[in-house]
């Protein structure tokens, strides 16, 4: 009897057990044909969000091919008027705020396609070997308007030592110049802007960008406009520093923003002079 006994207790505990396993199996397949269900449709997301991108990469190649010609013509009519033409005060003044307004929505068209090419991906990088000290200066003198008009000198100072570098010209040229404008449109009337470069012993160039307008509680929230809030969105400068960090991420560089100890902000772009072998 005792046996018996045992072995319908062994019995029902083997029938527990594959239930228990058959379960488990079932679990298992349900979880797996979720899983794939989950995948198909991030899958089809993710087709559907570059589609999206595609779409708006060529709304944005149509509109700018659409806005720049008229705008070139207002750019270039405005410059006119206001060096060839006997203008009253008056005149001048609606001129130049005519000039003005083309060349902040020329700023923007061109930050808007930059930054859907970048997001996009066609952005390349195409080195070569240039003059960093001359690139500087065509920087420095193209946000010469801005500064005058802001009444905020601009001042570079560049280790001897350095003389070519080898990256893609073009795209450090724009990062350059979007962090010096930002810099600029920060500082007070009256102030300087400082950039200074130099060379370390491992071939890292440091572009350092100085400032003296007001300190920020969290300057490297700038580069996310996640963090604004729609009190606080990012100025078509601000647009620019975002855009000059990703081109710098393409190249292999990076930037940080920090708080002076005296006043204002420092912009610190590290980038190899020339890539490594290999």
């Amino acid at each position: 009897m005792g046996e018996q006994a045992t072995d319908a207790v062994d019995y029902q505990n083997g029938k527990v057990e594959g239930a228990n396993e058959e379960s488990a199996h079932e679990r298992v397949a349900l979880l797996i044909a979720e899983l794939r269900k989950r995948t198909a449709e991030l899958e089809e997301a993710n087709r559907e969000l570059r589609r999206v991108s595609h779409y708006r990469s060529l709304f944005l190649a149509r509109m700018s091919h659409e806005l720049r010609t008229p705008l070139t013509s207002i750019l270039g009519f405005s410059e006119i008027l206001l060096d060839h033409e006997p203008l009253t005060e008056t005149q001048r003044r609606y001129c130049q705020k005519v000039q003005d307004s083309g060349f902040q929505l020329q700023a923007s068209l061109n930050q808007l396609v930059d930054l859907s090419r970048i997001e996009a991906g066609e952005t390349e990088v195409f080195l070569q070997e240039f003059s960093l000290r001359e690139t500087l200066r065509e920087s420095c003198a193209a946000v010469a308007r801005m500064a005058q008009k802001q009444q905020v000198r601009v001042e570079y100072d560049m280790a001897t030592e350095i003389a070519t570098v080898v990256s893609d010209q073009g795209k450090l040229r724009q990062v350059i110049f979007n962090f010096i404008a930002w810099a600029v449109s920060r500082s007070p009337a009256g102030e300087v802007v400082r950039i200074n470069v130099t060379l370390d012993d491992h071939g890292v160039l440091s572009i350092k960008v100085s400032d003296q307008g007001l300190a920020l509680l969290e300057p490297a929230h700038v580069f996310d406009p996640e963090d604004n809030t729609p009190a606080r969105e990012p100025n078509i400068n601000e647009l620019g520093i975002i855009i000059g960090r990703k081109l710098l991420e393409l190249m292999g560089g990076t930037v940080v923003l920090e708080n002076r100890e005296a006043q204002g902000l420092e912009a610190t772009i590290q980038i190899r002079a020339r890539p490594l072998k290999g």
